[in-house]
């Protein structure tokens, strides 16, 4: 995972109060960082406005790009379009992060860290903003997939029996 520290963190020694931007590139190499085999390749870019205080720390993690997966219908490559906007609350110490705080994503660090590494959250955000069935647009899929899977669709052999067979003559009786 050093590898990846390396590409997304927020140095926290000398960050001063107020406001700051960080800007970071991803490929497909930090998804195989993650192991996940399903993002061929990617190009995204991460802006983190972050916001700090005395105990708290607001990052504000904007995420553009694309990533590459295969088609669920045909199998080959589809890029998909990236934008997600998420903030993730960072705590300093043992503060407490009461329940009337509306972010989804808290994290609380220790105060003597250095920096504090969002690679995670960042792989999260963009993992969940895929949809679940990723397929190209309507005629856009590979024809000579379509066409070999339409020829075997309808046609199921009378010498092979399913399982399921027998039930149809418990329903008759």
């Amino acid at each position: 995972m050093d590898e990846l520290a390396q590409n997304i963190i927020i140095p926290l020694k000398g960050l001063t109060k107020g406001g700051h931007t960080f800007d970071y590139a991803i490929d497909g190499k930090f998804f195989q960082i993650f192991g996940n085999t399903q993002i061929k390749d990617a190009g995204c870019s991460v802006k983190a406005d972050v916001v700090r205080h005395s105990t708290l720390m607001s990052v504000v993690c904007r995420i553009g790009g694309y990533v590459v997966v295969e088609c669920d219908r045909c199998l080959d490559d589809l890029v998909l379009k990236v934008d997600v906007e998420r903030e993730l609350t960072v705590g300093f110490g043992s503060v407490d992060i009461d329940d009337s705080v509306d972010e989804e994503d808290v994290l609380v660090i220790n105060e003597t860290d250095g920096e504090v590494d969002i690679s995670q959250f960042v792989y999260d955000y963009i993992c969940l903003s895929l949809p679940i069935m990723k397929v190209h647009p309507e005629g856009k899929c590979n024809p000579d997939m379509l066409a070999r899977l339409s020829d075997g669709a309808g046609e199921q052999s009378e010498d092979v029996q399913s399982p399921f067979s027998g039930l149809k003559d418990l329903l008759n009786e």
